[in-house]
């Protein structure tokens, strides 16, 4: 049987990799369009904490899992797009974010 994070780590995946797409910085990778291997650190390092929980907590840990996935596909998915408020003078200025 398959462990409790399975599906939240590759649901973390795949948002992660659709945010680097869809932000255009992978143009300049070696091999363009695909994520290098090192933006996936982070998924490694706190579901692999996750992992190291004794089976009594398998649902604690999926819980902390799919947390971790809803804030970052909030993060990827915000209506608006990211954007900075600047001032300059009286009038507050609105500049798009890459």
């Amino acid at each position: 049987m398959a462990s409790p994070l399975l599906y939240p780590i590759l649901a973390e995946v795949a948002l992660i990799t659709y945010r680097n797409i869809k932000n255009g910085s992978n143009v300049q990778n070696p091999i363009p369009h695909v994520p290098i291997p090192s933006q996936y650190v982070s998924v490694v390092l706190v579901y692999g904490g996750l992992a190291l929980l004794p089976s009594s907590f398998d649902r604690l840990s999926a819980l902390m899992g799919w947390g971790l996935v809803i804030a970052t596909a909030l993060n990827v998915f915000t209506p608006g797009g990211n954007v900075i408020q600047a001032t300059t003078g009286t009038k507050p200025t609105v500049l798009p974010t890459k």
